[in-house]
């Protein structure tokens, strides 16, 4: 339904003309996510203070049928977050408060506006460690994150999103608040209502507060960063790791291609390094007296030739160094064309599922370029298909699907997932089918029409009704 100038004075009732943008430039910005659409095309944004506006904006929406778009820190790769069709936006951003911070249940309250890294900072003053962490952490919103169960860089230790929810607060299509922030670490009343929200994509209510684990700070962490010949190797390192009984908080690899975006995009980093690897893998585990240590570890990775050259942090600064060739990789992909694929697999096919891609970049178009780094720990593999600006969009697209196809044929074949981390959004639900057969389709899209009968909850993502 097309949103009159009607429809927006009433929102502007409902908050306060401060709180509503008509502007064009701030309507676009909020209706893009960093999967950079082309198009977008939003009616207004709203930004409402707490969760009783928005039950009103959500009971209003649906009465009107007005499709709405919940907005987070919009740091999502599929387009999650992106209006296309004259939607309105529902911006969490100024629900940005942590509530209650529980040092005895390790647990904290939490508003779905607050960033990732105002929710660490904040418990990091209670000696505490909020363990999801991730590359974007300035600008992901708790909220965001949930609805995407984003996955992060310590997924290997502490798990994801989904496995820090304790409770929820969500507000449902018709503008029902459905209260389950309860807190509690056991609870087996019934069906587990909460985590049909997590990873949902603001496809079925708009998360407004969270109950979260917290973990106990971590003791000394140390990190290495190693050179490798062939990608086996990075996945012998996972298996060495976990011969050693290592506290592994971290392992991410990423390609020589991959450091190589980075060090031009950032002329202060430097790779530590005399000569150059197809890859490298960073190493971050917590120091403990019981376990080995990373100089133990590495020395026998040398002996068991699974790595070429080492170097270890010995500042915080080096720490952040080291870190920053992993964590700027996006952010150096983003000067030209690029398009994104997040794909998980079972570890035991990460070797396989690599051969498979290196025969199928033997006949790609020379001026695509496939880069790929990720969470070897999990099995979350992110493959990039970029290009400068000297080569046409449409032509990058063209070529930068069929390469797509070609790579999610192949983790089709070994039964893995085309999205680990970023969720579906708009632009894989044409391949949803792949990795989800029709019946456990239809259901979720049973589920769908019973949370939104009316369908105006962020139309268009995961599959169409």
């Amino acid at each position: 339904m097309k949103v009159t100038k009607k429809n927006i004075d009433d929102l502007e009732a409902i908050l306060g003309p401060s709180h509503v943008l008509k502007d064009p430039k701030q309507v676009q910005e909020y209706s893009k996510d960093w999967s950079k659409p082309q198009e977008t095309f939003a009616s207004c944004v709203l930004l409402p203070n707490h969760t009783e506006e928005i039950s009103k904006i959500l009971a209003y929406c649906q009465k009107h049928q007005i499709p709405v778009v919940p907005s987070g820190g919009r740091t999502g790769l599929a387009a999650g977050a992106v209006a296309k069709q004259g939607e309105v936006i529902l911006s969490l951003g100024r629900l940005n408060k942590v509530l209650n911070v529980d040092p005895v249940g390790l647990t904290v309250e939490v508003e779905a506006g607050v960033t990732t890294q105002a929710l660490q900072e904040a418990v990091a003053k209670e000696s505490l460690f909020y363990a999801v962490d991730l590359g974007a952490r300035g600008s992901s919103q708790i909220g965001g994150n949930l609805a995407t169960n984003a996955g992060g860089l310590k997924f290997i230790r502490y798990g994801g999103t989904r496995e820090q929810v304790l409770g929820l607060e969500v507000v449902l299509a018709g503008g029902q608040v459905l209260n389950l922030n309860r807190a509690l670490r056991k609870n087996n009343a019934g069906y587990p209502l909460m985590y049909l929200f997590v990873g949902s994509e603001g496809t079925l209510g708009v998360i407004t507060r969270a109950t979260l684990k917290l973990s106990k700070k971590p003791r000394e962490l140390t990190l290495a960063c190693v050179g490798v010949e062939t990608f086996p190797k990075v996945v012998d390192l996972l298996a060495l790791s976990h011969q050693s009984n290592m506290s592994v908080t971290a392992l991410e690899f990423f390609s020589d291609l991959a450091v190589g975006k980075v060090l031009i995009s950032f002329s202060g980093l430097k790779l530590p390094f005399a000569e150059r690897f197809p890859y490298y893998a960073l190493i971050e585990i917590e120091e403990d007296l019981s376990s080995l240590s990373m100089e133990q570890f590495l020395e026998t990775a040398f002996e068991k030739e699974l790595i070429r050259d080492a170097v270890l942090a010995s500042s915080s600064q080096e720490f952040r160094d080291l870190w920053a060739l992993r964590e700027n990789i996006t952010e150096s992909l983003s000067h030209g064309y690029v398009r994104k694929n997040d794909i998980s697999l079972s570890i035991k096919d990460l070797c396989v599922f690599f051969e498979k891609v290196n025969k199928t970049l033997e006949k790609k178009d020379p001026k695509i370029e496939v880069v790929m780094f990720g969470h070897i720990g999990d099995g979350n593999v992110h493959v990039n298909y970029s290009a400068d600006r000297l080569v046409d969009h449409d032509t990058f697209i063209k070529e930068a699907q069929l390469l797509e196809r070609r790579i999610f044929s192949i983790v089709h074949e070994l039964k893995g997932s085309i999205s680990a981390e970023h969720g579906i959004g708009l632009l894989k639900k044409d391949d949803l089918k792949l990795v989800c057969e029709e019946l456990e389709i239809s259901y979720m899209k049973g589920i769908k029409q019973l949370f939104d009968p009316k369908g105006i909850m962020n139309p268009g993502k995961i599959f169409d009704l």
